[in-house]
C-alpha cells in the first residue's frame, strides 16, 4: 500500500484511539497496539556503538520492523508540519555541516556551545508535552501513543528517523532566545543539532554571551553570560562546559569539524591521519590496520568503510575536482581498496603534467619553442610529439593527458579552428574544468578572432602571440613565467593540508 500524506496533522488531530492513529500511518490496527505495548521492552530496538570522530562511541538503538515502518511514516508527517528557520542546519534539507560551517567564515571570533547529552535529555514526558501542546493540538491519548513510538528507556532514540526533527522542534525555544540574543549583538547564530555556533565581525567579543574568559590562547577559562545561562535553563537543557570554546583569527576556528579561518575547510591533523591510516594498510595490511585505528574486533571489510567515509567526507567540504582528494585516493587503491566505482575514478584523476599544450600541427614549429621555454624551468608539459610514444593509442594518451594535465593552454589559430581533433581536446578540457575556474589558458595568434570562432572563451582573458619574432622571444619568456607561477600556487595549494 503506497503511503500518501493527505492532511495528516488535522486527521492525528481528530484521533482519539490506537485504531484512529493506525489508520492515519496505515498500518494494521491489531499489529500496531502490539508495537506500542512493547515499544520499550527492547524487542523492537537494535543496540550497538559507533566510533565518534573525536574519540569513544556513540550508543545507537535502532529501530526495527513494524516500530521503525511506524516511525518513518511519522517522521514524514511531522516534516511535513514543521518548516525550520534558516538557523537551524542539523537533520534539514538543503542543510549540512558544511553550510553549517560556511555560515561562520572570516569571522573576528567564534563561540561553540555544546548542548549536554541532546537526545538523553528529551524525555518521554517532554515528547508527551509537545504533541499535547499549540504547534500539535493531539489530545491526551494520541499524545501518549506517539510518545511511547518515538522515546525509548525514557529518551530519544539515536537511531529512529523521528528523533531529529522531534529534537529540532523542542530546541526552538532555546533557539528563538539565543537568536534574540545574537541580533543584539550583532552576531551570527546557528544550531547543527547539539552543536551551537556564534560568531561575529565585531572585534571585541560580546557581553551578551561571554562574562569572562582568560584572553590566554589555547585552553582558556570562559564564563558564559547569564542570557546564555537562563536560556538553557529555561528551555530545560544544559551546557557541556568542558566543550565551550572561544576562537579567534590567530588560532584555528572550528565549526562543527571545520576550519573556517577563511573558507570551511578540512584539518590538515585529519588528512595526515587519513594519509597514516592508509599507510599502515600498505605496509601491514588492512585487518592489522583496522585493529590499530578503529580498535580489536574490527576487521578490513570495517576498516575500508571507514576509509570511504572518510573521503566521501573530503569530497564534500573539498568538491569534486580537488587534487588532494585525487592523491588520497590513489593512495587508498595502492592501498589495496578496491570496492568503490567513485575512488578508482578519482585516483585516476591525479596530475602527472602542469601542462597540456593543444595545438594544430601546422602551428607545431612556433608552439615547439613555448613547450622548450617551459621545461627549461621545471614546467611537465604533455606535447603530443614527445608525450605519444611509437605503438600508443593516440586518443588513449590523448584523453590521458587531459585527464592528467593541470592545466589546458590551447593555441588558438585559423588551423586550430578548422581542425576537427582540437577542437575536441577543446571541447574536453572545457567539460573537465567546467568547475575548476583558471584552468584554462588560452593563446591566441595574432591575426585570430576569438569572439568569431570561439565565444564561449570570449570572456576568459588571453594572451596573444606576436607577429613579431623579437617580441615573441620576450613574450614567451613572460608567458613561460606566467604559467610556472600559476603551476606552483597550484602545488602549494594541493600541498596546503599536508
Amino acid at each position: 500500500m503506497s503511503f500518501e500524506i493527505q492532511d495528516p496533522i488535522f486527521r492525528l488531530q481528530a484521533s482519539y484511539s490506537v485504531q484512529d492513529v493506525a489508520y492515519v500511518l496505515e498500518l494494521d490496527p491489531s499489529k500496531f497496539f502490539y508495537v506500542i505495548q512493547n515499544a520499550d521492552n527492547g524487542s523492537y530496538y537494535k543496540k550497538f556503538q559507533i566510533p565518534k570522530k573525536s574519540g569513544g562511541f556513540r550508543n545507537i538503538s535502532q529501530p526495527v520492523r513494524g516500530l521503525a515502518l511506524a516511525q518513518d511514516r511519522l517522521s514524514a508527517i511531522l516534516l511535513a508540519h514543521y518548516k525550520p528557520k534558516g538557523f537551524v542546519k542539523g537533520y534539514v534539507k538543503g542543510e549540512s555541516f558544511l553550510s553549517n560551517a560556511q555560515y561562520h567564515e572570516k569571522q573576528k571570533w567564534v563561540l561553540n556551545i555544546d548542548i549536554e547529552n541532546f537526545f538523553p535529555s528529551i524525555n518521554f514526558g517532554r515528547v508527551r508535552g509537545l504533541f499535547l501542546s499549540r504547534f500539535f493540538g493531539f489530545n491526551s491519548n494520541v499524545a501518549t501513543i506517539l510518545a511511547r513510538i518515538t522515546t525509548f528507556e525514557n529518551e530519544l532514540p539515536q537511531g529512529a528517523s523521528t528523533s531529529p526533527i522531534i529534537a529540532n522542534i523542542l530546541s526552538h525555544n532555546l533557539d528563538k532566545k539565543l537568536i534574540s540574543a545574537a541580533i543584539s549583538a550583532k552576531a551570527k547564530y546557528t544550531r547543527y543539532a547539539d552543536d551551537i555556533t556564534i560568531s561575529s565581525s565585531q572585534r571585541l567579543v560580546s557581553s551578551v554571551f561571554v562574562k569572562q574568559w582568560d584572553p590566554d590562547k589555547g585552553n582558556r577559562k570562559i564564563t558564559l553570560s547569564n542570557t546564555v545561562e537562563e536560556a538553557f535553563k529555561a528551555t530545560s537543557f544544559e551546557i557541556n562546559h568542558k566543550k565551550v570554546r572561544l576562537q579567534f583569527p590567530y588560532e584555528r576556528q572550528e565549526v562543527t569539524g571545520l576550519i573556517v579561518n577563511k573558507k570551511a575547510n578540512v584539518w590538515r591533523r585529519d588528512i595526515s591521519k587519513l594519509r597514516m591510516k592508509l599507510y599502515s594498510a600498505k605496509k601491514h595490511g588492512a585487518d592489522n590496520a583496522a585493529t590499530l585505528w578503529l580498535g580489536k574486533g574490527h576487521t578490513a571489510e570495517h576498516f575500508w568503510k571507514h576509509i570511504a567515509g572518510w573521503l566521501s567526507y573530503i569530497r564534500q567540504v573539498r568538491g569534486n575536482d580537488d587534487p588532494v582528494l585525487a592523491k588520497l585516493c590513489k593512495q587508498a587503491i595502492i592501498s589495496g581498496f578496491g570496492t568503490s566505482t567513485w575512488i578508482h575514478r578519482y585516483a585516476d584523476m591525479v596530475r602527472e603534467f602542469d601542462v597540456f599544450l593543444s595545438h594544430a600541427s601546422e602551428d607545431k614549429i612556433k608552439v615547439r619553442k613555448l613547450k622548450e621555454n617551459l621545461e627549461k624551468i621545471g614546467v611537465k608539459v604533455f606535447f603530443d610529439e614527445s608525450s605519444i610514444e611509437w605503438g600508443d593509442s593516440i586518443v588513449e594518451r590523448i584523453n590521458h593527458g587531459l585527464l592528467k594535465s593541470s592545466f589546458f593552454v590551447p593555441v588558438l589559430s585559423e588551423t586550430f579552428s578548422k581542425k576537427g581533433w582540437t577542437n575536441k581536446e577543446l571541447n574536453s578540457a572545457l567539460q573537465m574544468n567546467i568547475n575548476r575556474k583558471g584552468r584554462i589558458l588560452p593563446i591566441v595568434f595574432h591575426d585570430f578572432s576569438v569572439e568569431e570562432n570561439y565565444p564561449l572563451l570570449n570572456e576568459t582573458l588571453y594572451k596573444t602571440w606576436p607577429a613579431d619574432v623579437v617580441a615573441e622571444g620576450i613574450f614567451l619568456s613572460q608567458v613561460s613565467d606566467e604559467i610556472l607561477a600559476k603551476v606552483q600556487r597550484a602545488h602549494a595549494s594541493s600541498k596546503s593540508l599536508g
